[in-house]
């Protein structure tokens, strides 16, 4: 028998004899009232990290047996695949009071709850991301919509990780400090793996609670937006977001009695109707993360070009207008573009500072994995505002050690959303990264080899 809550199941199930009925996972037994059943819903992560199986078998199975009300149905499913772990009812009968028949009539419910958390699911291989504890929250939304059919409200209980992965919209990952813009918050489907083109009335009205495990945020920060975009996207759904915590008895409890915990956002949140650029924005890990790009003086050593052609490298732009400015960067020909929109690669990540002031607007690419100075291209797009005379700005680049910078000019007095081709010229402007590090050597396209 698999070590996976063998004591607990063996003193459950040891209070009566191995014989269910037939009924065990099913109606079992209905009782007389006339109300409907309370809905409970829990949906779990297939990623869970061993360390915290065990809890969690317990604490589902203590709540079957012991804590779930008379009346009521459950059912648990995986929240990343979308699929069904096991359901049961509780009929409205004082024999189902008693743990020992609780036990015994849904037996087999446990045991496809152990048989789950035992498994070793498999995590998506085509990403970059860990997987680790990760469900698919708005997709599992929508699944609930379409098999949930009730008007009383339903209580859900989220078990893994609140950073959003999706080998299939790698994008829109939250982890490493990322999180969404309000622009998601207004979009639809079609624009957004955060948008919404349905009707609330359309899904059952849920009160979320939400239990992860260890540390996911970067900081504390990370920690309130990704807590503020949550609690905004359900209620967009007419759902409320209730206990959010790394305490898993907290979330029990408050799963179990609604409305206990009461409202995760003591501060009101609200949506910023004028944010509506769908991107996904960073928050920073610290000042050294961004001193070369921030800092008002260049030192020394970025007036002579770098000792080597091919390293790490960090492209910036920063600039002083109330305008949006966005950057777009290429690690060589045939690879993927960094920019907004797509802010992973395998080569680096794309960063926005979400808080810039006024007068200190930044962005940058950072390419981790060594860059050839040569093959790199970027380029500047005047996204959206007004500048009279055109917008004007300063690109820094950190190469060999050394902080470049060089001057960037756009002709255009107004943005044009990032649209591209030949009569688009004047709203972008390429970055000469050769010019910037002093380099003079020839292309290596142009370059004679003879």
């Amino acid at each position: 028998m698999h070590p996976l809550g063998q004591r607990l199941l063996a003193v459950v199930l040891g209070l009566c004899a191995l014989c269910f009925s037939p009924l065990a996972g099913g109606a079992a037994g209905q009782g007389t009232s006339s109300e409907s059943p309370s809905r409970f819903i829990i949906g779990i992560s297939p990623f869970l990290d061993k360390s915290v199986k065990d809890e969690v078998y317990r604490g589902i199975v203590r709540l079957v047996v012991e804590d779930l009300p008379l009346n009521s149905a459950l059912a648990i499913y995986d929240a990343f695949e979308l699929k069904t772990i096991t359901q049961l009812s509780l009929p409205d009968a004082r024999a189902f009071n008693s743990p020992k028949t609780r036990a015994n009539q849904f037996a087999p419910a446990i045991r496809d709850l152990k048989l789950f958390l035992a498994q070793d699911q498999q995590k998506p291989t085509n990403s970059h991301s860990s997987f680790e504890a990760a469900i698919r929250l708005p997709q599992f939304l929508d699944f609930l919509a379409r098999t949930t059919t009730t008007d009383s409200k339903v209580s859900l209980l989220l078990i893994g990780s609140p950073l959003y992965q999706d080998a299939k919209e790698p994008a829109f990952s939250m982890v490493d400090g990322y999180f969404p813009s309000d622009g998601h918050l207004q979009a639809s489907l079609e624009q957004s793996v955060y948008g919404f083109s349905g009707d609330r009335t359309d899904a059952p009205p849920l009160m979320v609670d939400w239990i992860y495990f260890g540390d996911p945020w970067v900081n504390d920060l990370h920690k309130e937006k990704i807590t503020r975009f949550w609690t905004l996207y359900l209620e967009r759904r007419g759902a409320q977001l209730a206990a959010f915590t790394g305490d898993l008895p907290i979330a029990l409890q408050s799963f179990r009695q609604p409305g206990t915990a009461g409202a995760t956002s003591p501060t009101h949140w609200t949506v910023d109707t004028a944010q509506r650029k769908i991107e996904m924005l960073r928050v920073n890990r610290g000042v050294t993360i961004t001193d070369w790009l921030t800092r008002d003086t260049l030192p020394e050593g970025g007036q002579t070009p770098p000792s080597i052609m091919v390293g790490p490298m960090k492209i910036g732009i920063r600039w002083k207008e109330r305008i949006d400015l966005d950057l777009y960067a290429t690690a060589r020909p045939g690879t993927e573009t960094l920019h907004f929109k797509h802010v992973r690669s395998p080569e680096g990540y794309y960063y926005k500072d979400h808080r810039s002031s006024p007068g200190r607007e930044y962005e940058f690419i950072e390419f981790e994995s060594p860059v050839d100075v040569r093959e790199v291209e970027a380029f500047i797009n005047f996204y959206k505002g007004s500048c009279p005379g055109g917008a004007r700005g300063e690109v820094r680049i950190e190469f060999d050690g050394r902080i470049y910078g060089l001057p960037f000019f756009i002709p255009a007095e107004q943005g044009n959303l990032g649209r591209a081709g030949p009569s688009q010229q004047e709203f972008w402007t390429a970055i000469p990264i050769q010019k910037a590090l002093r380099i003079v050597h020839q292309p290596i396209a142009t370059r004679r080899t003879d």
